[in-house]
């Protein structure tokens, strides 16, 4: 199972870089990302997990991206599609 994380944060030089290797770090695979441009002020990032190992809850990922400087909301859910294919 995958989940998708949706974050809302204000622009910032490396922000996006720095959401990005928080998920990683906390033992999430990103397979997909996408940020719309909507111009000047904030913005929203929004990333495909999954985890590394059943170990991995969601709920504690979004709970340490909403502790990041310029980070103003965060949302997850449950996806059903798979997030990555593993090679046998």
């Amino acid at each position: 199972m995958s989940n998708r994380i949706e974050i809302d944060f204000t622009r910032s030089e490396g922000a996006v870089l720095r959401l990005i290797g928080l998920v990683e770090r906390k033992g999430f695979d990103v397979c997909s990302v996408d940020m719309p441009e909507t111009g000047p002020g904030p913005a929203r990032l929004t990333l495909g997990v999954s985890p590394r190992d059943a170990s991995r809850r969601m709920d504690v990922l979004g709970r340490h991206v909403a502790k990041m400087y310029g980070v103003t909301a965060v949302r997850s859910e449950a996806t059903r599609e798979p997030c990555l294919e593993r090679a046998s």
